[in-house]
C-alpha cells in the first residue's frame, strides 16, 4: 500500500512539473525565473457524516463532528510567458503539507499528514482581488491501521496511508505589495481507492483563511493576443485495469464476535469516447465503458476446514459491465483532469451483488508524442465511495472540421 500510494504522488508531481515545461507558446521575459511565495493556512470545520462510525457508532459511542487543520505551500506564480498561463488568468502552483486533527477521536483514527500537489486559478481577476479556485491532489500519512471489523465496528480506514484531495473556492485579497488574504471554503477528502479495505473514508468541509507572502515582488502579467482556437474532434480509446479489494463479514467459531476478511479482484476496462474540444481549456464529450469486474458477483465459501475461502466465480460473461457516461475535461497544456458521471445500461441481475447504478471518475491524463495517452483514475460511487484505483494507457486521433 505505502509503495502504491508513493508511486501515485511521484506520478502527479510529475505530470505537474510536465505541464509547467516549456513549449512552442513561450514568450521572453525580463524575468527569468517565476516568482515563488509561501503561504499558511488554518481550516476549522465539519466532518461530513457519510457513513455509520462517524455518526456515532464507534467505540466512544460519540459522532465525529469538529476538525481543525492546518497547510503550508511553497507556491511558483505563472506570469503569462506561456499561452496556457494567461488563459488560466496566471495561475499559482506549487506543493504544500496538510496536517489534520479530528477534534474528539481519542485516537481511534488518527491525525493525518499529507503531501500535496495544488493549482490554483481565478474565475474572476479584478485590480487587487479575485475569484479564485484550487485543486489538490497527493498522500496522507498518519492513519491508524485497522481490520475491516474490529470489536463490532466498522472503521472507515484500514491502511497508515492514503489519497489526499481537496477542491476550495474562495477570494483572494491584496493586502500589501507582498502579502495577499485568502478566505474559503475547501471540500478534503481520504480514501485509499481500495485498494486495502475498510475504505468507507473521511469527508470534510470547512471555512479557510490563508496569509500568502510573494518573494521579491508580485509578478509582471504577460499579456499575448489570444489565437483564434480551431475547435478539434478527437476519438480515444483506453485500457485501464485495477484491483478491487471485496470484505466479507462472517461468523468464526473461535472468536466470540463477528469478524472479516478480504480478497483481491481483478478489474479490466476498455473505454472509448469522442470528445470536443471548444477552447483552449474545455473539451466535452460522450463515451462507454466495457468493464469486466472479477469482483461482480463475489461469494464467500469455505474449505474442508472451515477456512474462509474465495467463492467460485461467476461465468466471464455475467461479470461484464457496459456503461455510458458524458466527459469534461479542464484542460492544462499537455495536462487534462477528467470528470464522468456514468451510469451502467447493462449489467446482470446478481442477487449476490449490490452494485450502484451510476458511478463517477476524476483523474488526471497526459498526453505524449500528440497521441499516446498515460493517466490515473479514482472510479468512485455515490458521488463519496472510492471503488477502485485505475491505471490508464491509451490513444487518441484528433482532427478539425469546420461547418458552414
Amino acid at each position: 500500500m505505502k509503495v502504491l500510494l508513493s508511486i501515485i504522488n511521484i506520478f502527479v508531481l510529475s505530470l505537474v512539473l510536465q505541464a509547467a515545461k516549456p513549449d512552442g507558446d513561450s514568450t521572453t521575459t525580463k524575468n527569468s525565473r517565476y516568482r515563488k511565495s509561501v503561504a499558511v493556512s488554518a481550516l476549522f470545520g465539519k466532518v461530513v457524516q457519510t457513513h455509520a462510525f462517524v455518526k456515532g457508532d464507534n467505540p466512544q459511542q460519540k459522532p465525529y463532528e469538529n476538525f481543525l487543520a492546518f497547510t503550508g505551500e511553497y507556491g511558483i506564480h505563472t506570469d503569462g510567458r506561456k499561452m496556457w498561463q494567461q488563459l488560466y488568468g496566471y495561475p499559482v502552483w506549487g506543493f504544500g503539507l496538510y496536517k489534520g486533527f479530528l477534534l474528539n477521536d481519542y485516537d481511534e483514527l488518527g491525525n493525518p499528514l499529507a503531501t500535496y500537489a495544488f493549482f490554483n486559478a481565478p474565475f474572476k481577476r479584478w485590480k487587487r482581488w479575485s475569484l479564485d479556485y484550487n485543486v489538490g491532489f497527493g498522500v496522507s500519512f498518519n492513519w491508524n491501521k485497522h481490520d475491516i471489523i474490529e470489536n463490532g465496528y466498522f472503521y472507515p480506514i484500514g491502511t497508515f496511508s492514503t489519497i489526499y484531495f481537496a477542491f476550495g473556492l474562495g477570494a483572494n485579497i491584496q493586502i500589501s505589495r507582498q502579502l495577499d488574504l485568502y478566505a474559503g471554503l475547501t471540500y478534503t477528502h481520504f480514501s485509499n481507492g481500495a485498494v486495502r479495505l475498510p475504505n468507507l473514508g473521511i469527508n470534510l468541509w470547512s471555512p479557510q483563511v490563508s496569509l500568502q507572502y510573494i518573494f521579491n515582488e508580485r509578478p509582471e502579467f504577460i499579456r499575448q493576443e489570444k489565437a483564434r482556437y480551431l475547435k478539434e474532434w478527437e476519438w480515444v480509446v483506453v485500457l485501464a485495469p485495477a484491483i478491487r479489494q471485496v470484505g466479507f463479514d462472517y461468523d468464526d467459531p473461535d472468536v466470540d464476535t463477528q469478524t472479516a476478511i478480504a480478497f483481491d479482484y481483478a478489474v479490466f476496462t476498455f473505454s472509448s469516447s469522442f470528445n470536443r474540444q471548444f477552447t483552449h481549456l474545455v473539451k466535452f464529450g460522450a463515451g462507454f465503458d466495457l468493464t469486466y469486474n472479477e469482483a461482480y458477483g463475489a461469494q464467500l465459501a469455505y474449505d474442508e476446514d472451515g477456512n474462509p475461502v474465495k467463492g467460485p466465480p461467476l461465468p466471464f460473461g455475467d461479470q461484464l459491465l457496459l456503461g455510458v457516461y458524458p466527459s469534461f475535461e479542464l484542460v492544462i497544456n499537455r495536462l487534462a483532469m477528467v470528470v464522468q458521471s456514468g451510469f451502467y445500461v447493462y449489467r446482470k441481475d446478481i442477487p449476490v451483488s449490490d452494485v450502484p447504478k451510476t458511478y463517477q471518475r476524476v483523474g488526471l491524463k497526459y498526453h505524449f508524442a500528440d497521441h499516446f495517452i498515460l493517466g490515473l483514475n479514482i472510479r468512485a460511487y455515490n458521488f463519496s465511495k472510492a471503488d477502485f484505483i485505475e491505471w490508464v494507457i491509451g490513444y487518441r486521433i484528433k482532427w478539425q472540421k469546420s461547418y458552414r
